[in-house]
């Protein structure tokens, strides 16, 4: 028993020596990762390689695409009234940044926008009855029925027409030489200024007979937009009959925001889009401009007229609206999509060089397709993030905000 005891002894002295050689080895050979801790937050960040904008600070997977987030270190020091981020090469990749040169360009005042048809208001006719009375007949039964030019509405039965035109027959009969013109210029303006129609008065005229119940035409083509009264009803002069309006000219009402309105004048030209119909950029131009801004939208309201003969277009349809205001010409243009907006003012990204990037204020002027006129802050020919930016920004933002703080407590 003893001798399988030293034996044993003896293997183990021999064995535990080079098992913790080759230990000591393996962790030389391959050390053990450790994720980068960020100079300015302390902290270790992950970034998603393929979506830049996932950024947490423990280690996982993309919410999006389920690849693994990387450890990213950023080195930020202020140069002055600026920022300056130092990002390496594969952190670059990592937060997929990507950048573009500033350049001169024409830069065209454009807005498109949305705008709603609705009915010309200029043309919307109002029906009252200039004389109390019963409505005997009413040829119109719904809001939104088609009526033509001359076709009947209504006829009213009331004593003061009745009258009026007995007035003027007896003038017609019995009126002297001398001032038989006068008097029946006075009877027929009594009649039309109750709204009988011309040709109702000269029926009148030729049958020597009062109308008892009166006919009311329609003056216009068009549709019912308001009906008011049944037939029966007993109606006076401030009681509205109906309305109609014309569906051959129609307005539409777009929108132009507070950045754009500036340039946009009486008279520009515009396109009017209405692609479920088929109608591609019908000509149209600005023919007013509301004095305030809508309360909720903060936009400005800009009326635009279109012709409609066939009454494709119905009032209450959404259309695509061009409005053109001309060039600005030899401008410092960059994407929109490299401007930051800020609490006061805007933000860009400038690279500096392969490994640093500059985070700037800017003073910007028009926006128009997709691009930004720079007022200030930037120069031709520099490079700006249009990718990427938003982790950088927040980067330096959070370096200055440290170093206010250190600032502070030194003092």
């Amino acid at each position: 028993m003893r001798p399988f005891i030293v034996l044993y002894s003896l293997l183990a002295v021999l064995i535990l020596p080079s098992g913790y050689a080759l230990a000591q080895q393996a962790e030389h050979q391959h050390p053990v990762s450790r994720a980068p801790t960020d100079v300015i937050s302390g902290q270790t960040r992950y970034v998603c390689p393929m979506h830049s904008h996932i950024v947490k600070d423990h280690p996982g997977t993309c919410p999006i695409c389920g690849m693994n987030l990387e450890p990213v270190v950023q080195k930020a020091r202020n140069e002055g009234s600026s920022v300056v981020i130092e990002i390496t090469g594969d952190t670059r990749q990592a937060m997929s940044i990507v950048t573009e040169q500033v350049k001169r360009d024409d830069l065209w005042k454009f807005v498109r926008t949305l705008g709603t048809v609705g009915f010309d208001e200029s043309a919307i006719m109002h029906f009252h009855p200039r004389a109390a009375g019963y409505l005997e007949s009413l040829d119109v039964h719904t809001q939104g029925q088609k009526v033509k030019k001359g076709q009947r509405l209504f006829t009213l039965y009331s004593p003061e027409l009745v009258v009026a035109q007995e007035d003027y027959l007896q003038v017609l009969k019995n009126a002297a030489s001398s001032s038989r013109e006068h008097l029946i210029t006075q009877g027929r303006l009594r009649l039309k200024l109750l709204g009988m129609d011309e040709s109702v008065i000269k029926q009148v005229e030729d049958g020597h007979k009062a109308l008892y119940t009166v006919p009311y035409y329609a003056p216009q083509d068009g549709v019912v937009t308001e009906l008011n009264v049944r037939e029966g009803m007993y109606v006076t002069p401030d009681v509205e009959l109906l309305s109609l309006a014309d569906l051959t000219r129609l307005w539409v009402i777009a929108d132009v925001f507070e950045s754009q309105f500036d340039w946009v004048k009486l008279g520009k030209p515009a396109e009017i889009h209405l692609p479920h119909l088929g109608m591609h950029g019908d000509e149209a131009s600005i023919d007013y401009i509301y004095p305030q801004l809508d309360p909720v939208t903060r936009s400005l309201k800009v009326r635009l007229t279109l012709s409609n003969p066939l009454e494709r277009v119905k009032p209450g349809m959404t259309a695509e609206v061009k409005i053109f205001g001309g060039p600005l010409r030899d401008v410092l243009v960059v994407s929109k999509q490299a401007v930051i907006p800020a609490e006061q003012g805007h933000r860009i990204v400038v690279q500096r060089d392969d490994s640093s990037f500059e985070v700037r204020e800017v003073e910007i002027g028009m926006q128009a397709q997709g691009k930004v006129e720079v007022l200030s802050g930037l120069k031709d020919g520099e490079r700006v993030v249009t990718s990427g930016q938003f982790l950088i920004d927040a980067e330096a933002s959070l370096a200055g905000g440290l170093e206010r703080l250190d600032a502070h407590a030194h003092h």
